[in-house]
């Protein structure tokens, strides 16, 4: 009997011993499908894992959506600005300050720098790692004058010119009128001698002033000219006489004498038209402290 009855009770420990083994391993299977990865090691961090992985179930209930991407797979770039200018190169010999910048403030004139130096950053303009500045350089675009067979329309003051062709070459009619910023002489004694003469310029500015797509004549061009058109076509205008600083030091032989500049490449620089000794003498000249006239032609 007492056999028996150890055996029975040997039989029911091992019962009792597999139905909580079958319990610890139905709650994994009930709690865990939802974390794959979770691991239950033993029963006494299975609360834990519970809470962590109803809580989880819970915030998925609540917001009807899966779980966001992790912040390690979302793109860190940030949004990148670009700036475009275009910075103009002039054609004309302009002369441009240095510019300002003792301060840390990048600026073209002192006024600038005076009004943003000692700033706070807060009121400076914002700026970002990402943004990229993009400059383009170009030289500022000729500006072409209206041309018809007889007349010219200089696009820069919109003078008008009768035109000539002389020996198959397109010739100005009268001297040049435009008045660029520096290299050309006007005043005397307060009267504007250009409004009769056309401009007085020196040389470097002369090479550089007539409108694009048109030039000095050569000294061959001009001899050409007198030939067909004579003694009065020419303009008997005068001439500027310049320091070696370029500062105008004296005006003179109006209606005695009047000089062209012509086109670099020849033994002289100028062409001279007397209006004295039986108005008979037209030669070229040379010389470098003068402002003369400008009559263009057509061609590059």
């Amino acid at each position: 009997m007492k056999k028996i009855t150890t055996f029975l009770g040997c039989v029911g420990v091992v019962c009792l011993i597999s139905g909580c083994s079958s319990d610890s391993d139905d709650l994994e299977k009930i709690v865990l499908p939802s974390q794959p990865t979770a691991n239950v090691a033993s029963s006494s961090n299975s609360n834990s894992t519970i809470s962590s992985a109803t809580a989880a179930t819970s915030n998925s209930s609540n917001s009807g959506a899966s779980n966001p991407t992790s912040s390690g797979n979302q793109s860190t770039d940030s949004p990148s600005d670009t700036i475009h200018k275009e910075v103009v190169i002039k054609s004309e010999l302009d002369d441009y300050p240095d510019p300002y910048f003792s301060s840390g403030v990048f600026c073209w004139s002192e006024e600038c720098e005076k009004e943003w130096a000692g700033k706070s950053s807060a009121s400076a303009p914002k700026s970002s790692s990402s943004m990229t500045i993009d400059i383009g350089m170009s030289v500022e675009a000729p500006v072409y004058p209206t041309v018809t067979e007889t007349q010219m329309i200089d696009a820069r003051d919109q003078s008008v010119y009768n035109l000539v062709r002389i020996g198959g070459v397109h010739w100005m009619n009268e001297n040049l009128k435009y008045k660029p910023s520096s290299g050309v002489y006007c005043d005397y004694n307060g009267k504007d001698v250009c409004a009769t003469y056309g401009g007085f310029y020196t040389y470097s500015r002369a090479q550089a002033v007539c409108p694009a797509g048109w030039r000095l004549p050569t000294q061959a061009e001009a001899e050409a000219a007198n030939l067909e058109k004579g003694h009065d076509w020419w303009t008997i205008g005068g001439r500027f006489k310049l320091t070696s600083s370029g500062e105008s030091e004296e005006y003179g032989l109006d209606g005695e004498q009047g000089y062209l500049w012509l086109a670099a490449g020849t033994e002289n620089n100028a062409w001279r038209v007397e209006d004295y000794s039986g108005k008979q003498i037209e030669e070229a000249a040379s010389a470098t402290d003068r402002a003369f006239n400008v009559r263009c032609v057509e061609g590059e």
